[in-house]
Parts: structure tokens; sequence; C-alpha cells
């Protein structure tokens, strides 16, 4: 049965509730920031003091998204008694970017985006706020980046939610080891830097049924602020950030590295995704000692931009992993 929350957001007159209500809330209790990652580079946070906080909720973001994408949820956890705090992955949103194409997203290796959510833990959420109970919220990319961080810090967050998570990626279609090959060909043509060929710059007349939503209402909201905010405007991958993501596929279902996991793990996963290989989740999650998956209907890649039923089942589950089990 569906829990009653008089702090949902409902699709009906969505962005106007979210400006009046979720927005002012957020903002009442926000602290905007940056820190210093290992590499000397500034990496922007958004710290969500919650009231009575009874544990920190860390939100590791998927690939082009930002700290504003997550703000429904970040009024969910908040309103769940959890701190929320919230980085901008390197490449993202207000962070350091590696090249100078703020549509491109590139990244030296993979193993910097791990690095930089320990350094978060460490520098921001342990600092602000310790001896609270920590866990994960991740989602696509974020969902490997979460894989990667409780195979070599294990510890370090008792539960973690992967929504979507980028176990492996679906390379548009290409097999793997060919998108791979590709990859490393433009790189050592020296345009490791470069967007890969055939992703279109950011569109402003995008529509919802082009994109990872099932919720028109909620597509809409974010997409508003992507047109008005260009450092949202993030859309593709370099040649280098192709290739690191075919690499850390084998890392994510590598059996030795996933018996290190010591964090509860629960995997939510959508019926219907174009970005990433379901059955290669499936394949992980067994490999988890105390990990469990739940599948939603009605829903694409991005669950939390659902049908109202579909985020209200979502949200259930979640605060019953976190709370009740």
């Amino acid at each position: 049965m569906t829990k009653t929350r008089d702090y949902f957001i409902s699709e009906k007159n969505f962005s106007e509730n979210m400006k009046n209500i979720a927005e002012p809330y957020l903002c009442e209790r926000a602290e905007d920031g940056y820190f210093e990652a290992l590499d000397g580079k500034k990496l922007h946070y958004v710290f969500y003091k919650a009231d009575n906080a009874v544990g920190n909720m860390a939100i590791c973001h998927g690939f082009t998204e930002s700290t504003e994408k997550f703000l429904e949820m970040c009024f969910y956890f908040l309103n769940m008694n959890l701190n929320v705090f919230i980085v901008d992955h390197r490449g993202h949103g207000l962070s350091h970017r590696h090249n100078d194409d703020i549509q491109v997203v590139h990244i030296k290796n993979f193993d910097q985006y791990v690095t930089d959510f320990q350094t978060f833990a460490k520098k921001v959420i342990m600092v602000k706020a310790p001896s609270l109970p920590m866990y994960m919220f991740s989602h696509s990319m974020g969902g490997a980046i979460a894989v990667q961080h409780m195979q070599t810090h294990p510890g370090v967050f008792e539960k973690v939610i992967l929504s979507a998570p980028m176990i492996q990626a679906n390379t548009a279609g290409i097999p793997n080891k060919i998108a791979s090959f590709a990859a490393r060909i433009f790189i050592l043509l020296g345009k490791e830097k470069n967007k890969v060929v055939g992703y279109k710059p950011f569109n402003p007349g995008r529509t919802y049924e082009e994109s990872n939503s099932a919720s028109e209402e909620r597509f809409n909201y974010y997409h508003k602020k992507r047109i008005n905010t260009p450092s949202l405007q993030t859309t593709a991958p370099s040649y280098r950030w192709v290739s690191e993501a075919v690499r850390v596929a084998s890392l994510n279902l590598d059996p030795k590295r996933n018996s290190k996991i010591t964090a509860k793990v629960l995997l939510c996963q959508p019926e219907v995704d174009a970005m990433v290989i379901s059955e290669k989740q499936d394949v992980f999650i067994k490999q988890v000692k105390d990990g469990r998956l739940e599948k939603f209907t009605k829903c694409k890649h991005e669950i939390y931009m659902g049908f109202d039923e579909t985020v209200k089942e979502y949200l259930d589950v979640i605060e019953h992993f976190l709370f009740e089990e």
C-alpha cells in the first residue's frame, strides 16, 4: 500500500508547486559551496540541513545531470529527516571542467569521480554532520561511481540506493568493444576531449517523448531550467569518457571486487531503459552479499521523473529500505 505523504509534489501543477513549496523549503535549508578535490580542482556542492536529522543522504547524480536535477528528491529526503548532500561531478554543473566546450563531459579517468566522492564525504559530509548514519542515492553514471566507491571504500556508506545504475552503458546500440576501440583511435589522434560524433548540441525544443522521463510535467520543469542556464546544457561525452565508461563495466561486474561491498544495496530498475543494459544489473546484484532488486513499471531510465503513482511507489520502497530493514 502506498504511504500518504503530505509533502508529495504531484504532477498536477508540478512546476508551480515546486516553485512555491519545494524550492522555498530547500532554500531555507541550503548551504551552497565548493570543496577542493585531491588534484586541487574546485567542485561545487549543496548541503541541505534537515530538521532533527537522523542521517546523511549523499546524492550521486548521473551523466550530464546536476545538483538542480534532483531538487524534488532532495525535498523528499529532507522530509524524511535526512541531511542532504549533493555534488556536481567534475565536468558537470558548476564544478571544474577539463575542456572548454561546456556541452561536453570529459574525464581523464573514471577513478577521478570515485576519489572526488570520497573526498566530498570526508571534507564536507563528515565535517558538517558527523556521527550520523551515512546513506547514498545514486543514478545512472552515479550508480557506477557508487559501485566503484563501495568496492574501494567499504564501510563509508551503510545503505546505498542504485537507481538505474550504469553497470554497463548502452553505447548507442554499438557493442562495447567496438565503441571502446573507436574511442581509442580518436584518443590516439589527439581528440580525447572532442565530442563523440553523432551527439547533437543542446536542443531547447526537445520534447519529453525524446527524454528519459515518463512525466511530461517533471520533464518540463527541469528542461526550462536548462534552457535558462548554460551550465546545465551539457549533452555529450568526450571520446575519453566513452573509453572510461566501457572500461569501468568490467570492474562493476568483477565478483572479487563486489565481494568487498559491505553496504546494504537496493537496485531500482525501470521497465524501459535505453541508456544502460538492465541484464547486467541483474548479474551485479547477485554478486552483492546484501543486495536486492526492485523493478518499477510504467517508467523509463529516470524513475524519479515518472508518473505520480511510480514516484510514490519508488519513495515507499526507498523509505522502507532506509528505515525499516
